[in-house]
């Protein structure tokens, strides 16, 4: 079950099914999809933060679901999983910054699941736990993928090939982990920091994404090119002209609309 909630321009996206610690189905795959793609269209939307029920992120793919799929084809198996990398590519895809709020710990596809988000807020005592070892399985959703260009080679061996768990302050000290909070307040230092990006310039942030993400794999030439064209365009917005002209003058730039204007265009 996907509940949404709303502060201020900050879209709060909570997985909630506490009895499973919040695993993952095909169901929520598709249905986070859709939340996802009519917030990147949604101009009062400027920042998602999501977050799990409870005092948990995320234990990954559900087991019964899970179990099913062992006498399937291998073409209905790829279904599920295609569902998940679907999901996955959305929330790379998605124009607004994407913060994760874990309390407890993520595991499984849940680890994918907030390495896919832009930044990560977790709990001091939360862990990260890539799983599927212990069951036989191997790691999808993009988790080795995300862990290897963030992490070392060694660490990342030892998450895939034991299943162990890894404290979040082992993955902050390696720069995996944006912010370690009190347990407790995930949410709310996530919600604190996306009302910060909220205030910044959109268009900008939403090139900033596509250039974080190809430079992990494109050549310098490339990538070189990627930011010329960003630049170029960045120039000729509105933000761009504001936030040049705004430390010219030694104010704050306001590359959104405030609650004063609003009210001021109504008279």
């Amino acid at each position: 079950m996907i509940e949404t909630q709303k502060e201020d321009s900050v879209l709060i996206v909570i997985n909630s099914d506490p009895g499973t610690r919040n695993a993952l189905t095909p169901a929520f795959y598709s249905g986070f999809r859709e939340v996802l793609e009519d917030a990147g269209e949604d101009p009062s939307v400027a920042a998602i933060v999501l977050t799990g029920a409870g005092n948990f992120f995320c234990s990954g793919g559900n087991l019964t679901v899970l179990k099913e799929r062992t006498t399937m084809k291998e073409s209905e198996r790829r279904q599920g999983i295609d569902k998940l990398h679907s999901l996955i590519a959305a929330m790379r895809a998605c124009p607004k910054p994407i913060i994760a709020a874990i309390e407890g710990g993520a595991a499984g596809a849940g680890v994918s699941m907030a390495m896919a988000c832009d930044m990560i807020v977790a709990a001091r005592d939360a862990y990260f736990s890539v799983a599927y070892v212990k069951i036989g399985l191997t790691p999808d959703g993009g988790a080795t993928a995300f862990l290897s260009r963030s992490l070392p080679r060694q660490l990342v061996s030892e998450l895939c090939l034991t299943g162990d768990r890894i404290g979040v302050q082992r993955l902050y000290d390696l720069g995996t982990i944006n912010r370690i909070v009190d347990t407790g307040s995930a949410r709310e230092a996530a919600l604190e920091l996306a009302q910060q990006l909220a205030k910044g310039p959109a268009g900008a942030m939403a090139r900033i994404k596509r250039l974080v993400d190809s430079g992990a794999t494109a050549t310098l030439d490339d990538q070189l090119e990627l930011e010329a064209e960003s630049m170029a365009a960045s120039f000729g917005t509105a933000e761009g002209a504001e936030g040049i002209a705004a430390f010219l003058e030694k104010r704050k730039p306001r590359f959104r609309p405030t609650a004063d204007d609003e009210a001021g265009e109504t008279h």
